[in-house]
């Protein structure tokens, strides 16, 4: 049957193409085409898309030219498969292709997409989450603008991209199948509004969106491609074929391979948008505007920040008891104070209800401010917030290769190390969780007296401080850590050196938007230096602090508690931006001797 039906689409081709310009051949190399079919670069052209039923052709997923040549058979035949592949249509007509059967209507696809005419796309950045592994790098969204500036803000599509995870699934199957496969993934359009209430309202995530610089035939291509593969399904990997790959290569279909490699084995979202702001687009930027939406919690930040003095002590006092809003002195205050101070609470109450946090108190007091506020003239105080939030293209670049030099008493080493991925505590804060820690694969060899070593392998290295920054309001996070590898320790002796896993808990109590001192206690197991157990536990505690203009310190003292022999480990570390791509960091670690380190990081990706 195979032959005989490659000699029905050739003979077709050329009887209803003879105005095409360029052979079956030709077009089947065609970037844009190896794009609508999601096939892979060279040498191996399978598509990432795992259906057989996307593919026309029964050989279609490994064979772009028998998708080709099965795809202009369908659409001199079937004329409803333009109604199902209209981006494939779109680009074929294109290239000079005509075809025996007239337009088709298309009922469904013209509702998706014309009911509320798509007039722009946007990719939207959700900044990390540190409560789910698959979010700690944050989330990319594509997003089909259908609203004008101030009606139908609720009709935007999104376009979102992830795994299918069955319900209750296990933490560690969870972990290991997003790392080495096992879960299918896929596209799915929602509106907007929708993904913005969970990431802003639930999981109090910052937005980033940035609007594409596209004409309407490429607005209009994207669309039809997007209904095209609504419902397909791909293999997922974390590291590299995740949303921040496939929502990129959506856009690459306008744009070019300016946003993608298909030999990096990983891709994080912050670097997409990295690479966007620096793309063009018909000689021009390819972002017309960059936007930013504040989550719930900096919302509330903000209100926080522009009551008096005075108008926070009433707060204060609200918060611990309602009752204060009938009191004389509350009621002296003028309007716009008391509406300030009422609007600010509302803001609070918002983030109680989102964290559960004592649920029967929070509704107590949401009904006095509700009671409080309709004895209040209408109308809210005109304040506009400034937010001045950095986008994520302004961050540091995830992965990190660095040299240092490190002297002990006895001798003198050099490293070379390199990074996975992402940020550390002293890292820019930009679009990032500020004081926290998220480092995969970090490593580093050590050469020293002509020999070389492994001085590192932190295989995953996460601290999560979630400061209380408003302790009237019983802000009361949790802070934590985790940490597995191998590291050697010359400041405790010159041999030392450690396999393990650590984890800790505490608290951190946040001073101003540079300063945070917290206490943990931590535990290990492992081959651990100096310990005749294979655990131990300790009590540490630390500051981290820094200026406006990028400049940190991080100060920590850890005591073993079940090895008392051992002396505290101090650490100072002291981390200088050069540039986006490059800082200095000077360390110094005692312990039975003292180790210092200057070291160089180059920031990429």
């Amino acid at each position: 049957m195979k032959p005989l039906f490659y000699l029905i689409s050739v003979f077709l081709l050329i009887s209803f193409s003879s105005s095409a310009t360029q052979s079956i051949s030709v077009l089947a190399k065609h970037p844009i085409w190896l794009k609508l079919g999601h096939y892979k670069n060279q040498p191996t052209t399978i598509s990432y898309i795992t259906n057989a039923s996307f593919f026309i052709a029964d050989n279609g997923r490994d064979d772009p030219v028998a998708e080709l040549k099965a795809t202009i058979h369908a659409f001199n035949n079937q004329p409803l498969m333009q109604c199902r592949y209209p981006s494939r249509y779109q680009w074929l007509k294109e290239q000079g292709l005509t075809f025996s059967m007239p337009a088709a209507e298309c009922p469904k696809l013209q509702q998706w997409r014309e009911q509320q005419a798509i007039h722009s796309v946007s990719l939207v950045f959700a900044s990390g989450y540190m409560s789910n592994p698959a979010s700690l790098y944050g989330h990319l969204l594509l997003k089909l603008n259908r609203s004008t500036e101030s009606k139908n803000k609720l009709l935007d599509y999104s376009i979102n991209y992830g795994a299918h995870v069955p319900d209750n699934e296990n933490g560690l199957v969870y972990i290991l199948k997003g790392l080495f496969g096992g879960y299918k993934a896929g596209f799915s359009d929602q509106l907007f509004y929708r993904h913005q209430h969970n990431y802003g309202e639930i999981e109090l995530r910052d937005l980033w969106e940035y609007t594409l610089n596209l004409n309407e035939r490429d607005v209009a291509f994207i669309a039809n491609h997007l209904w095209e593969i609504l419902g397909t399904e791909f293999d997922y990997y974390f590291a590299d074929e995740n949303c921040a790959f496939h929502l990129a290569q959506i856009v690459e279909l306008i744009i070019g391979d300016q946003l993608t490699s298909e030999s990096s084995p990983w891709v994080i979202p912050a670097t997409i948008f990295s690479r966007l702001n620096s793309a063009t687009y018909q000689e021009q930027s390819a972002v017309k505007n960059i936007t930013f939406t504040p989550s719930r919690d900096t919302v509330f930040s903000k209100y926080v920040q522009s009551l008096s003095e005075k108008e926070l002590s009433f707060a204060k006092q609200i918060f611990a008891e309602s009752a204060v809003l009938k009191n004389e002195s509350f009621l002296a205050l003028p309007v716009q104070s008391q509406k300030a101070i009422i609007g600010a609470l509302f803001e609070l109450v918002q983030v109680k209800q989102i964290q559960k946090q004592t649920p029967v108190k929070i509704s107590e007091l949401k009904d006095a401010l509700i009671k409080a506020r309709l004895k209040l003239p209408m109308g809210e105080n005109k304040v506009r917030f400034q937010f001045n939030q950095q986008p994520p293209h302004k961050g540091q670049k995830p992965s990190n290769s660095s040299i240092s030099t490190m002297h002990t008493a006895e001798q003198t080493q050099y490293t070379v190390g390199f990074r996975l991925s992402y940020f550390d505590t002293l890292a820019s804060d930009i679009a990032r969780i500020p004081f926290s820690n998220l480092e995969m694969l970090d490593t580093e060899l050590m050469f020293t007296d002509g020999e070389t070593y492994i001085n590192k392998i932190h295989l995953l290295d996460l601290e999560s401080f979630n400061p209380s920054q408003l302790s009237w309001a019983n802000e009361s996070k949790w802070s934590w850590k985790i940490n597995v590898g191998f590291d050697r320790q010359p400041a405790l002796c010159r041999t030392c050196k450690r396999s393990f896993v650590m984890g800790g808990a505490g608290q951190a109590w946040q001073f101003s938007s540079n300063t945070l001192a917290y206490s943990l206690v931590n535990g290990y197991l492992g081959d651990l230096a100096k310990n005749s157990h294979f655990y131990d536990s300790s009590v540490e505690m630390g500051i981290i602090t820094g200026t406006d203009s990028g400049i940190k310190l991080r100060a920590s003292y850890e005591k073993s508690f079940l090895n008392a022999k051992n002396p505290a480990q101090t650490k100072l570390e002291l981390a200088v931006p050069i540039n986006q791509d490059i800082d200095i960091r000077l360390a110094v670690t005692h312990a039975n001797s003292a180790m210092w380190q200057l070291k160089l990081n180059y920031y990429w990706q």
